[in-house]
C-alpha cells in the first residue's frame, strides 16, 4: 500500500474510552484476491479522498468492501477516510477490523490506529501499538518515525534518538526523520551531529518553511561559540570540555568552527575578504569542517551512528568536490546574497550533485 498517514499532535477531538480498551491479537484472517472491478471502485475512492470528498470516498471503500468483505485495503482506506474527516472513533473501528488479517499493510495499519491513540491523549498505548506493529512489520519506517514522535512528545529523548534512528536506516530519503534527529541532537547538546542531520535535511528539503528552522540550527553551530571581548582586539572561545561524546567526539571540529569565527571577526581577515559574498565564505567554512572531519580519529566515532551514517556521506561529498553546489543547494531559503545567481549559472553541477545525493548507498543500523 502506498498511502501514507504521518504522525499529526495536538489534535483534540473526543474519543471513547471503550475505544481505547480494545486489543489487537496476532492476524488471523486471510484477505481474498480482489476483481478488477473492487481494485477499480478503490482507485475511485482514493481519487475522491484526494479531492477531500471523504464521505464519497467512503461509499466507494464500502461498496468493494459488500463486494468482498474479506478487503484489507478497503478497511484501511475506509479508516483513513473516517481519520481524514475527523472522525476517530469510527478510524480506530475499521483499522482494528483490517489489523485482522495478514497483509502487506499491517505496518501501515498499526501507524493509522497509533496515530490516532497519540493525537487523543493515549501516548503510552500510541507506543504499545507501534511497538507491536514493529514487530509484524520490523521495515514500515514510518512505524519507527512515529515511535520516536511520540517518545519526544513523552520526553524520552533516548528512546525518541533510538527509534528515529531505524526510521532513517529504512527510508534515508525521509526528510522529517532527519530533522527530528537534529531537533532531538541539539536538545542534548549534541552539536555537530545536530549540523549534519539539518543539513541532511536541507539537502532533501531546501525550499519549504521547515527549511528556514533547519537553516536556523545550521548557522548557529558553524558560528562557533565566539563572543567579542570587552576590548576591540579581544575574542572569546567557549569549549565544552564536558560536552557528550556517546554520538561520537568531534571536539575538534568545534574547535575549528570557533577558531574560524574567530579568525573572520579579526580586521585583517575582513579586509582580506571584503570581495567575498557570505555564501562564498560559507564554502570555504564548510570545505574546512569536511576536512577535518575526513581526518578525524576514527576510533572517536567508532561504532556510533553519526560516524557511521552521516559522516561517509559528507567525507564523500567533499571527496568528489560537490561542497559548492551543496552550500548553494541547501540554502536556497538563506536569502543570502549570490545564492538565486549562483544556482542559475551552475544548474548542471547542481544537478550533478543532486543524482551523486539520490544515488548514495545509506548504511544500515543495527
Amino acid at each position: 500500500m502506498s498511502r501514507r498517514i504521518v504522525l499529526t499532535l495536538l489534535l483534540t477531538l473526543g474519543l471513547s474510552a471503550a475505544s481505547f480498551a480494545q486489543k489487537i491479537g496476532p492476524p488471523k484472517l486471510t484477505p481474498a484476491p480482489l476483481t478488477e472491478a473492487q481494485q477499480s471502485l478503490l482507485r475511485e475512492g482514493v481519487a475522491l479522498h484526494e479531492q477531500r470528498d471523504y464521505d464519497g470516498a467512503i461509499r466507494k471503500y464500502e461498496e468493494a468492501l459488500k463486494e468482498n468483505t474479506d478487503n484489507p485495503t478497503a478497511l484501511y482506506e475506509i479508516a483513513y477516510a473516517y481519520y481524514a474527516k475527523g472522525d476517530r472513533p469510527k478510524a480506530l473501528e475499521y483499522a482494528y477490523r483490517a489489523a485482522q488479517y495478514k497483509s502487506d499493510s499491517l505496518g501501515i495499519i498499526y501507524v493509522l490506529i497509533g496515530n490516532v491513540l497519540d493525537t487523543q491523549g493515549d501516548p503510552e498505548k500510541a507506543v504499545e501499538i507501534y511497538k507491536a506493529g514493529i514487530k509484524l512489520a520490523p521495515e514500515e519506517a514510518q512505524l519507527h518515525f512515529n515511535l520516536a514522535v511520540t517518545y519526544s512528545g513523552l520526553g524520552k529523548l533516548d528512546e525518541a534518538k533510538k527509534s528515529v534512528k531505524q526510521s532513517l536506516s529504512r527510508n534515508p530519503k525521509h526528510p522529517t526523520s532527519h530533522l527530528l534527529l537534529a531537533s532531538l541532537f541539539q536538545r542534548g547538546g549534541y552539536q555537530t551531529p545536530a549540523l549534519f542531520a539539518a543539513l541532511r535535511f536541507l539537502v532533501l528539503e531546501p525550499q519549504s518553511e521547515r527549511a528556514e528552522g533547519a537553516l536556523q540550527v545550521a548557522q548557529k553551530i558553524m558560528q562557533g561559540s565566539v563572543t567579542p571581548g570587552k576590548n576591540s582586539n579581544e575574542i572569546s572561545i567557549f569549549l565544552n570540555m564536558s560536552a557528550k561524546t556517546d554520538e561520537g567526539d568531534f571536539s575538534s571540529i568545534d574547535l575549528m568552527l570557533g577558531l574560524s569565527k574567530a579568525v573572520s571577526m579579526t580586521k585583517e581577515n575582513k579586509e582580506e575578504n571584503k570581495n567575498k559574498t557570505e555564501a562564498q565564505l560559507l564554502v570555504e567554512q564548510f570545505n574546512s569542517v569536511f576536512a577535518v572531519l575526513s581526518e578525524l580519529d576514527p576510533k572517536k566515532v567508532e561504532g556510533k551512528f553519526v560516524g557511521r551514517y552521516y559522516m561517509p556521506y559528507f567525507i564523500e561529498l567533499k571527496r568528489r568536490n560537490f561542497v559548492e553546489p551543496f552550500v548553494y543547494h541547501t540554502h536556497r531559503r538563506s536569502g543570502l546574497q549570490g545564492v538565486t545567481e549562483w544556482l542559475k549559472d551552475h544548474d548542471a553541477r547542481t544537478l550533478e550533485f543532486l543524482v551523486w545525493s539520490k544515488n548514495y548507498k545509506w548504511p544500515p543500523v543495527n
